[in-house]
């Protein structure tokens, strides 16, 4: 399953592909623009800081779960 990103906008939530991501801008202190591929743009009603820091742990996620799967396939399981 593909995991989204829920983001706060002023009139409800986005569910968004972190991979489709391109840039977050900060435009006030509460609010940031999100970039997406096709040149789709998100006004988020949340700090720049709070959305970057969600997609940062996707990330890591996702490469944590690359990762162990990887390490199966080569036979090399945790301990």
């Amino acid at each position: 399953m593909i995991p989204f990103l829920v983001v706060k906008t002023r009139s409800g939530f986005s569910y968004i592909r972190p991979d489709h991501v391109l840039a977050v801008n900060s435009s006030e202190p509460g609010e940031c623009m999100i970039l997406l591929t096709h040149g789709v743009t998100i006004a988020a009603a949340e700090p720049a800081e709070d959305v970057v820091a969600r997609l940062e742990a996707e990330a890591r996620e996702a490469e944590e779960a690359l990762q162990i799967k990887e390490n199966r396939n080569h036979g090399h399981v945790p301990r």
